[in-house]
């Protein structure tokens, strides 16, 4: 037979005959015949493969994102190569520049909390690989992004505290770099205003989400002259350290300063000392729209050379845990 004829049988080719194609399928059964799917995607000019670079597969969601890729990856039979920067600016240079080697088809990216420069991933516009950002917004907006909506988020976590009776709140703030960051504290400052209420700037403090800076930030707003009477944090572990220093250090204010965040974690359920509230992300939604719009942007359905990039913001839910 020709290689075309093995070819077309062993891709079920309707053009050829039932009884051709179940010859060639037998003898590769038996002799253990794999096809080369590097020769045929070389063949195709493309990997069928997508490169995933995350900062810290220990944040559960973040992993809830990759499955959320995956399930869109799955359906159009491609490969996912998953990299983690530690929050490595470095190292996330690195792993970019690896993929661009590896001629990925496609990257969906949620940057460091210290990427400023974005040239990184201008390389892959460079040579034709479409970008997604998700999660942490970019500092210019010339990538497409997915996240959740942080800004109505931070409102309704600060807002839930105010409705309960606290006029002095302080915010646990996340690093300046990230844009997500500046979106959380303006609605922290939306639902301070809505509810008449001055924005105090000794109220808020920055952390890097390393407990030392969370127990710093924590003794300063201990010793203000007018300490706060509850706490919105940027995400859970920042809470979770926060609750450790109380009860480390003010144990007396360990039931009497609630707490508000971002990332409802299943294990509140079984501990004592926890957030009155938390702000439910659904980045496994993140992950699948990301790589709906990715997929897209590879068949150039979408996205064409000048078009504006798209930011797309998925709802988040207000969890309450206890009143």
């Amino acid at each position: 037979m020709s290689i075309s004829t093995v070819s077309k049988s062993l891709n079920s080719d309707e053009s050829i005959s039932p009884l051709t194609k179940g010859r060639v399928k037998e003898l590769a059964k038996q002799w253990g015949y794999v096809p080369n799917e590097t020769a045929r995607n070389f063949k195709l000019k493309k990997s069928l493969t997508i490169g995933l670079i995350l900062p810290d597969l220990h944040d559960q969601f973040f992993v809830a994102a990759i499955n959320g890729v995956e399930e869109i990856a799955e359906k159009v039979n491609y490969n996912i190569m998953i990299n983690q920067t530690h929050e490595d600016v470095v190292k996330e240079e690195n792993i970019a520049n690896m993929m661009i080697k590896n001629r990925v088809d496609g990257i969906i990216v949620a940057l460091t909390k210290n990427t400023v420069d974005m040239a990184f991933l201008d390389k892959f516009k460079s040579v034709g690989i479409p970008v997604m950002c998700i999660v942490r917004e970019p500092k210019n907006h010339s990538f497409n992004c997915v996240s959740i909506n942080n800004q109505e988020g931070a409102f309704k976590a600060t807002d839930f505290l105010i409705r309960k009776g606290h006029t002095r709140i302080a915010h646990l703030m996340g690093p300046e770099t990230l844009q997500i960051s500046r979106l959380r504290l303006e609605g922290y400052k939306q639902a301070l205003k809505k509810n008449d209420l001055a924005y105090d700037a000794e109220l808020v403090r920055i952390v890097d989400f390393t407990k030392e800076e969370t127990e710093n930030a924590m003794q300063e707003l201990m010793k203000l002259r007018s300490p706060p009477t509850a706490i919105f944090a940027f995400k859970n572990c920042i809470t979770l350290d926060a609750i450790r220093f109380l009860k480390n250090k003010y144990p007396e204010k360990l039931d009497s300063v609630p707490f508000t965040d971002f990332g409802n974690l299943s294990v509140f359920d079984y501990i004592d000392h926890k957030p009155v509230a938390s702000i439910q992300e659904n980045f496994y939604e993140v992950g699948k729209q990301a790589a709906i719009l990715l997929f897209q942007m590879i068949n150039e359905e979408v996205v064409q050379e000048g078009s504006s990039p798209k930011n797309i913001e998925i709802p988040c839910e207000l969890i309450i845990h206890h009143s």
